[in-house]
């Protein structure tokens, strides 16, 4: 199975730099053929096992830097990942599990607390919950399900971006699942923490104060 690993990268230091190479290693570890597109949102940075780099042009949003990536993707399933990440080995195993079950979106099983209670196992977790079955770090999407849902919504900038793809979901009927016996583990906003106050509250806090007031 042919995968595209779409990352979001944003290399201000030798840290985020390190950390998202590792993101890259990890996934391919595995050993499956997996098509690697870096969308870079900060400046021009070399990595090795790149295969497509895009550099990302204009004010900051999410899910505009994936849509970018998607369109270059060539595989059967893209993988819409945040550049904090750590494939655990057997994580390529998904793909047969989506397909033997019909899923066309599906999240891996973490380190979130929010999924503390989760069996481990060839189990699964069916819904749109952020953070428990819908991780918005890491999200496994078939070619399919793009094509039916369109490209994904750009309303907001970063946060709430995995709540509006998963309202998509909902609107043609697509089941999202968390699969449970594949893992890929969350180190948690790094990128983020790195940036200046005022540009972490406008890609988070303002993004809710806009839904909510």
């Amino acid at each position: 199975m042919k995968y595209d690993l779409i990352i979001v990268a944003q290399s201000k230091d030798r840290d985020l730099i390190m950390m998202t190479q590792n993101t890259i290693n990890t996934c391919l570890s595995d050993g499956d053929d997996v098509n690697v597109i870096l969308v870079e949102t900060y400046a021009p940075t070399k990595y090795d096992h790149v295969d497509e780099y895009i550099n990302y042009d204009g004010e900051f949003n999410y899910n505009h830097a994936l849509n970018l990536g998607i369109e270059k993707a060539k595989g059967e399933i893209f993988i819409l990942a945040n550049n904090d990440l750590m494939f655990q080995r057997g994580w390529s195993t998904i793909g047969h599990s989506m397909k033997l079950n019909g899923y066309l979106s599906a999240s891996a099983l973490s380190n979130d607390p929010r999924q503390i209670g989760c069996k481990r196992g060839d189990y699964a977790y069916e819904g749109y919950d952020i953070g428990f079955q819908l991780t918005g770090w890491c999200i496994f999407v078939t070619r399919e399900c793009i094509e039916r849902i369109g490209k994904l919504d750009e309303r907001h900038a970063f946060w709430f971006s995995d709540n509006i793809y998963g309202q998509q979901l909902k609107d043609v009927g697509i089941i999202h699942a968390l699969i449970c016996n594949v893992h890929v583990l969350h180190l948690g906003s790094r990128t983020l923490r790195k940036s200046p106050a005022k540009d972490r509250y406008k890609f988070t806090h303002a993004e809710r104060k806009r839904i909510y007031h």
